[in-house]
C-alpha cells in the first residue's frame, strides 16, 4: 500500500472527508475552467438544423493534422500508408488501418503526443496489462462540458446535489462502522462505496441518502439495483425526489431500466465513454441514444456488431479507428428531440463479454440480457456463468411476488434456444448477486479454463 493511501485509512472519517474533498478540488482545476465554459455554452446555443457531418469532417481533419504533428506512431503509419491530408470526406477515414488494443500497449509510448497532456487514466485489458492514457486538460474539459450539458437537458445543472455509487476504495475494506461513504464538498458529491453492498449494509446507505437528498444519482447501475431491489422487497420510499438516475460504466438491460425507475421514482438516461477516451453518446428525453459528434466517430466493424472509434477528444493519447472491444447497433432514423447527431439503437454490451457455445460460436452479453422477455417482470436480476464448452450456470435473483415455478421451465428454454441443445444449464435462484474484486457485478462471467 503506498504511504498516502495507509495515512489515508488510518485516519479518522472526518479527515478523510477533508482529504476527499481536497482531492475533488484537484479534479474541478482539471475538468473545469475557461474551456469548460466556453464549450457548454457553445452546446447550449448551438444551430442543430445543420448537417453535422460537415461539422464531423471539419473536427476530424484538425484532430487528425494534429496528430500527424505531434504523435511519433501516426507521424510514421501515414507515411508508411501515404495518408493525405486533409480529407475531403469522411469515408477517407477508412484508409487509415484499424488500431488494435494490442498494439496500443505494446507502443504505449509511440502513441503518447510530443504536448502537454497532465491527466493520466489507467485502463486494464483482457490480458490484465494495464495500459495508461494522457489526456489535455482542454479535452477533459470539453469532455466534462459534453456530460453535463447532456445532465442540463434533464434538468440537472452543475452545484446541484448528487450522489455517486463509485468504485473509488473511499473506505477500508474491512471497515466495520456503517459509515460507507465520504464527502466531495466542492462539487456538492456524496460518494458512496459499492464495496459494501451487503443487506445488512442497506439500511445505513438509504439514511444517509435520505439525509443528503440529491437530486440526481449516477455511477455503477448494479450497486444502484441492490438499493433498488432492497427497497422494492421492504416497500420503502426514499423521502427526497431525484429528477434522474444517470449510470456508468455497465450495461443498462430493459429490467434494470424498469427496477431502478420503480424504486427510486425517477427516469434512467443512460451514457456512454472509456476510460480510453471513446466518443460520447448519451440518451435524450425519447430515451433513444445520441453520438455526441463533435467528440468523435463511430464505424461498424465486422459482422458482430463490433465497433470502431476515432475519438476528437484525446489528443494527449490519440485513437484513430480503435477497436475498442464494444458492439452496437447503429440506427438509420432520425430524432425528434431536437439532437442531430447520429443515433445509436442500442449498445451491446463489450466485445469480450460472452459465451462460448458449441453450436452457436460467441454469445455476447447483449444477447443474453434477453432470455428473461417472456416472463412478466418476474426475473430482477441475472448472470450467466461459464464453466466448460457444454456448462453454464444461469444465477437469477427472482421477484417474490410474480416468480412462479414454469418460470424456470421458460428460462431453460430461453437458453437452449439462445446456446444449442447440447448446453448443459444449472439454473441457481439467489438473493443476491457477488461482486467482483473492482465492486462490479458481471452479466456475463466467463470461468472456462
Amino acid at each position: 500500500m503506498a504511504l498516502k493511501e495507509e495515512i489515508y485509512y488510518k485516519s479518522p472519517i472526518f479527515i478523510q472527508n477533508i482529504l476527499t474533498s481536497m482531492y475533488g478540488k484537484k479534479l474541478m482545476q482539471e475538468r473545469y475552467g475557461s474551456g469548460y465554459e466556453r464549450k457548454l455554452q457553445e452546446l447550449r446555443v448551438k444551430d442543430r438544423t445543420v448537417d453535422y457531418r460537415t461539422e464531423q469532417l471539419e473536427r476530424l481533419n484538425t484532430f487528425l493534422l494534429f496528430t500527424q504533428a505531434h504523435t511519433p506512431y501516426y507521424r510514421k503509419l501515414f507515411q508508411e500508408h501515404d495518408i493525405r491530408l486533409p480529407f475531403t470526406s469522411l469515408e477517407q477515414l477508412q484508409t487509415i488501418p484499424i488500431l488494435e488494443k494490442e498494439t496500443l500497449r505494446q507502443q504505449n509510448e509511440a502513441f503518447m503526443s510530443e504536448v502537454d497532456a497532465p491527466v493520466r487514466g489507467r485502463t486494464g485489458g483482457t490480458s490484465g496489462k494495464s495500459l495508461q492514457v494522457a489526456f489535455m486538460r482542454e479535452d477533459v474539459q470539453e469532455r466534462m462540458a459534453h456530460l453535463d450539458y447532456f445532465k442540463e437537458l434533464h434538468g440537472f445543472h452543475g452545484g446541484m446535489r448528487r450522489a455517486s455509487f463509485t468504485g473509488r476504495t473511499l473506505t477500508a475494506i474491512d471497515q466495520k462502522k456503517p459509515i460507507f461513504w465520504r464527502m466531495n464538498r466542492p462539487l456538492n458529491q456524496l460518494l458512496l462505496s459499492i464495496f459494501h453492498m451487503k443487506e445488512e449494509n442497506f439500511p445505513a446507505y438509504i439514511e444517509e441518502l435520505n439525509r443528503f437528498r440529491p437530486v440526481a444519482l449516477d455511477g455503477t447501475p448494479t450497486a444502484m439495483l441492490e438499493i433498488a431491489l432492497y427497497l422494492l422487497k421492504h416497500k420503502l420510499r426514499l423521502n427526497f425526489s431525484l429528477v434522474a438516475i444517470f449510470p456508468t460504466s455497465e450495461t443498462v438491460t430493459p429490467e434494470m431500466r424498469r427496477v431502478l425507475e420503480e424504486a427510486f421514482r425517477a427516469p434512467v438516461f443512460d451514457q456512454y465513454g472509456s476510460s480510453e477516451g471513446a466518443p460520447i453518446i448519451s440518451e435524450c428525453r425519447e430515451h433513444k441514444l445520441h453520438l455526441h459528434h463533435e467528440t468523435g466517430i463511430i464505424e461498424p466493424y465486422g459482422d458482430r456488431g463490433e465497433v470502431v472509434v476515432t475519438c476528437f477528444t484525446t489528443r494527449g493519447t490519440p485513437l484513430v479507428r480503435y477497436r475498442i472491444g464494444d458492439r452496437m447497433t447503429l440506427g438509420q432514423d432520425a430524432c425528434t428531440c431536437g439532437l442531430n447527431g447520429p443515433v445509436i439503437e442500442s449498445i451491446d454490451g463489450r466485445g469480450t463479454s460472452y459465451i462460448v457455445s458449441e453450436k452457436r460460436g460467441k454469445v455476447f452479453e447483449g444477447d443474453i440480457t434477453t432470455i428473461a422477455r417472456e416472463l412478466p417482470n418476474s426475473v430482477l436480476r441475472l448472470q450467466v456463468e461459464q464453466h466448460a464448452l457444454n456448462h453454464v450456470t444461469l444465477r437469477y435473483i427472482p421477484d417474490e411476488q410474480r416468480f412462479v415455478p414454469k418460470h424456470e421451465k421458460i428460462l431453460l428454454r430461453e437458453m437452449q434456444k439462445l446456446l444449442g441443445s447440447s448446453m448443459h444449464v444449472t439454473l441457481e435462484p439467489v438473493q443476491q448477486m457477488k461482486q467482483e474484486p473492482n465492486g462490479k457485478t458481471l452479466i456475463v462471467k466467463q470461468s472456462m479454463k
